[in-house]
């Protein structure tokens, strides 16, 4: 993966949080036509969250001003 500044990851944690909770919302939704799409969307958001949390990790570290990865949640 492509060195990202962390502010970028931040920002970008952030917004994937905020699409895996709106296709988790939707799928509990009584009027979702296609279930299976909003799925296979959801694992793509949840793969590509659990890739910024490791780039995340590995650049945040002692002394960072960032905030942990938790907290960006």
């Amino acid at each position: 993966m492509s060195n990202l500044n962390l502010s970028t990851l931040m920002v970008s944690i952030q917004a994937v949080q905020k699409q895996v909770e709106y296709f988790e919302r939707l799928l509990e939704s009584e009027t979702v036509r296609d279930k299976a799409e909003i799925q296979e969307l959801l694992h793509s958001y949840d793969h590509a969250a659990e890739d910024l949390k490791e780039a995340y990790r590995s650049q945040g570290g002692e002394g960072s001003n960032f905030p942990e990865y938790e907290d960006l949640l």
